[in-house]
């Protein structure tokens, strides 16, 4: 039985534990949160602790998992601190790792050239792009190389502005890299040619371009995200050689394929599962039950420095 701590019991925290109930040999032994916070897991009361520090002097966990799960500014500290107490632990960070490139090459490449680190791209993995992914290897002579993508990511976080930046910097920090990531299923992003912002920076709203590679071509990439919106909205859509169209809906869960102007495939869910849900337990079945790479340190390095480096 792999036993897990997880540090940081807000939302993603919470939706880390619901995931990991759906994984057979890993019990949650202990959370970690600032705040007074409760965590249960298979309708057990799991113990919170205050600090690291705290759980180790009341504990004794020896972990085989560390999931972190707190503001994306405290990453670096916290994975820093994950990697010190719990040595032979897999550390799985919130995606993006960090919100500077420094505390990103950090996390990935200086705790994780001492011991396991993976990020939890989970709309990477998410039900939806498993399914675009089989579905378009499946009809890849009839559609052809992919020749153009476009993602698009919307919150209505405009109306708690400081405490959204707080915990995720900005729109691209936080929404860039589930693009990112997204896209790296189907093609290579190999250079951002551009990052402007649109409007004011209330509205945190971006629009960056990446060069991408896939089946020795190159094809362009649009990414668009912003916090000035009435609801949350993100989708992605992939263009190929053909005419057809691969469209995924990550917030629906749902998808389809048009070729030849008529509809091919469809992929969809019942709803009872919600999409946050969704995502993770699919993230943790190709990682711990599939026993898959989410991806490499170098795949991730190469999604963070496209998504931190400076300039425009």
């Amino acid at each position: 039985m792999r036993k897990v701590i997880i540090i940081g019991i807000g939302m993603a925290g919470t939706v880390h534990a619901k995931a990991l109930e759906e994984v057979p040999d890993v019990t949650i032994v202990a959370g970690v949160d600032t705040s007074s916070r409760t965590l249960t897991f298979r309708n057990n009361k799991i113990p919170v602790y205050t600090s690291m520090f705290d759980l180790l002097s009341e504990s004794d966990p020896y972990p085989d998992i560390v999931v972190i799960a707190t503001p994306t500014p405290t990453h670096a500290q916290v994975c820093g601190e994950a990697g010190e107490y719990f040595r032979q632990a897999s550390i799985i960070v919130e995606k993006p790792a960090a919100d500077k490139l420094e505390d990103a090459q950090q996390i990935v490449c200086s705790i994780g050239g001492k011991q396991p680190v993976t990020v939890a791209y989970h709309m990477a993995f998410s039900p939806v792009v498993e399914w675009g992914m089989e579905e378009t290897g499946g009809m890849a002579d009839k559609l052809g190389p992919p020749v153009a993508i476009e993602s698009w990511a919307a919150d209505p976080y405009q109306s708690d502005l400081a405490a959204m930046q707080a915990r995720f910097g900005n729109s691209w920090i936080d929404s860039g890299i589930n693009a990112l990531s997204v896209i790296e299923r189907f093609a290579k992003p190999v250079e951002r040619t551009s990052l402007r912002r649109i409007g004011s920076s209330s509205q945190s709203v971006f629009e960056a371009t990446i060069t991408c590679e896939a089946d020795g071509r190159q094809l362009p990439a649009t990414v668009l995200t912003s916090w000035h919106s009435t609801a949350s909205s993100r989708w992605t859509r992939i263009k190929y050689s053909s005419g057809a169209e691969l469209f995924m809906d990550h917030n629906a869960v749902a998808g389809y394929i048009r070729q030849d102007g008529e509809v091919c495939a469809m992929f969809g869910s019942d709803g009872t599962i919600p999409r946050r849900e969704a995502h993770y337990k699919a993230l943790y079945k190709s990682w711990l039950t599939n026993q898959d790479q989410i991806f490499s340190g170098d795949t991730s390095m190469r999604l963070h420095e496209l998504l931190l480096h400076e300039g425009e």
